[in-house]
């Protein structure tokens, strides 16, 4: 008894929450899963609704899941994203920026992010630009600069190729495709392959306060994931975000609040061994 209260004493210490964070990410860097595990969105919007956003991508975070979708971008954007503990480990913190600005002939958006601390890291910045193809149909690509860094194993960085296309079938209904990794870079004197990932997608607004999205996301070396996600917009000053997907399941909700030029968003989603995560954002738009 006296053994085991030592030993969940330890756990709860920062000591001990740091080994297990560490524990962590090796057994998940182990299996090739970390990309995964980690990159849970970006955008309290797209995360409240389960990362069902490749056919929604109407703010700057297109720039994620779908660049075609900054073309929706009608007036400069800035925003901050926090996750500020993954799965209850303040080690495994996310912290994001990015800035969109649309132009007669093209947007164009910038972001910076990085996740981890000091013995295990992952920095990123990226540029992405879009342009209209025709009245109905956007297309666009981010390249991204990425960087891992592992205590005592040095360092690696890959640059990474992404591309979409977003196109309105109907006046209310849009369909987005968007291709991760399209030169299928690798990680590592082993050349472990960066996850590859085709999204495909649809969302439709019934209403105009109403958006609904579905859709459909592959790693090429795993099974597809199916997301379902939902925003309900109120007086045009609060929107509620809901959501869920398999591969793996996950629940999610969240809330933004609109006031002049600024916006307030939470989201969170669940888990169903690690528990609850928080993401909070605030942004800035300035539309035309």
């Amino acid at each position: 008894m006296y053994v085991h209260r030592k030993y969940s004493q330890f756990l709860l210490s920062q000591q001990g929450k740091r080994i297990g964070a560490v524990c962590l990410i090796y057994l998940l860097a182990g299996t090739s899963y970390l990309h995964s595990i980690e990159n849970n969105g970006r955008g309290t919007k797209a995360i409240g609704m389960a990362n069902a956003f490749v056919a929604v991508s109407d703010n700057l975070w297109a720039i994620n899941y779908n660049p075609a979708g900054l073309t929706q971008v009608t007036g400069i954007e800035c925003s901050a994203f926090i996750i500020p503990n993954q799965f209850g480990l303040p080690e495994l913190r996310t912290t994001a920026l990015a800035a969109a600005v649309p132009f007669s002939f093209a947007t164009f958006a910038l972001k910076a992010e990085k996740f981890g601390f000091d013995l295990y890291k992952e920095t990123e910045v990226g540029m992405a630009f879009a342009l209209k193809l025709d009245q109905n149909i956007s297309g666009g690509l981010s390249l991204n600069l990425d960087r891992l860094d592992i205590a005592r194993y040095g360092s690696t960085q890959n640059v990474i190729l992404n591309g979409g296309i977003l196109a309105y079938a109907l006046k209310s209904v849009k369909v987005g495709f968007n291709f991760n990794n399209m030169m299928g870079a690798t990680v590592g004197k082993l050349g472990e392959k960066i996850p590859q990932l085709f999204a495909l997608g649809a969302c439709w607004s019934p209403l105009d306060d109403l958006l609904l999205s579905l859709e459909m996301e592959k790693d090429i070396r795993y099974p597809a994931s199916i997301k379902w996600g939902m925003e309900q917009i109120v007086f045009d000053v609060l929107a509620f975000h809901a959501g869920v997907a398999n591969n793996p399941e996950k629940y999610s909700a969240g809330i933004t609040v609109k006031y002049s030029f600024f916006e307030f968003g939470y989201a969170g989603y669940s888990h169903l061994d690690l528990g609850w995560t928080h993401q909070i954002e605030i942004s800035f738009k300035l539309d035309d």
